[in-house]
């Protein structure tokens, strides 16, 4: 695959700098991660301009990112953020996958004490009154549900508490149908709560997913993009209307993604 701008044109617009207050959802599938889509999250949030081809230059100087990760580790981030010119300087990892945080003994409120420091430390050290940024990426939220016994009251309380301190939230979940459609078990009916409610709350929702179809050589899946419930109020605020649309995309063996329309 010819070489790829970090951020994929069809996808600037979704990734460019979100409302204060507001929350997007990422959710995926079993065959059809998110990762590559949190890294260019980040790496735009991180950016000052993007050119008209995506790619981006300059680092801006008034936001950092916390990202906390249930499902991968920091070393997974920091190799595939390194090709995307990321500053890992400018991102606090809290990698809760290798330290247990959140399963087992760990309660909420020590999930929630040890995402607050981070936050803290994070913000910019030379502030701008008014423009210092704190981009909030919760990795795999949802198996906190699976990994401890808390409910799903406890952990929106918990995000809720979380948006209070950042300027804007990247949420990620799974969305297999198990999961989602016609939930039985005491699992998928907490599992399918948190996401229901995540996206009367949200701004945007992006749900990657594999081709119906099945595999293919040059797709990696399909990217739908939606707007959630929260995006009304913040339209009004001058944002601009965001467009529902759906893509494909490839993700390359070398990190580079190509997002197209379909028939491209």
């Amino acid at each position: 695959m010819p070489s790829q701008p970090p951020i994929p044109p069809l996808l600037s617009p979704y990734l460019s700098t979100a409302p204060s207050a507001s929350l997007t959802l990422l959710t995926s599938t079993l065959g059809a991660t998110s990762n590559w889509l949190i890294l260019r999250f980040i790496c735009a949030a991180l950016k000052n301009t993007s050119s008209e081809d995506g790619s981006t230059k300059g680092d801006n100087e008034a936001t950092t990112v916390v990202l906390v990760s249930w499902l991968r580790d920091a070393t997974f981030w920091k190799d595939g953020g390194r090709k995307l010119g990321i500053n890992f300087q400018k991102v606090h990892i809290i990698d809760a996958l290798t330290t247990g945080l959140g399963i087992g003994a760990s309660s909420l409120a020590d999930v929630e004490t040890e995402i607050l420091k981070a936050i803290t430390t994070a913000k910019p050290t030379t502030r701008v009154e008014g423009e210092e940024r704190v981009l909030l990426v919760l990795d795999g939220l949802d198996f906190l549900l699976a990994a401890t016994s808390c409910s799903t009251l406890e952990t929106l309380d918990l995000v809720g508490e979380l948006r209070e301190h950042v300027y804007t939230t990247l949420l990620t979940s799974a969305a297999d149908l198990p999961l989602t459609q016609s939930p039985t078990t005491p699992l998928e009916i907490s599992h399918t709560a948190l996401i229901m409610t995540m996206v009367h709350q949200a701004r945007l929702v992006m749900s990657a997913k594999s081709l119906d179809t099945g595999v293919a050589r040059d797709v990696s899946g399909v990217l739908r993009i939606c707007k959630g419930a929260g995006a009304g109020d913040k339209a009004q605020e001058g944002e601009g209307e965001l467009e529902e649309r759906e893509f494909l995309y490839f993700v390359g063996a070398d990190g580079g993604v190509r997002v197209f329309e379909r028939g491209a």
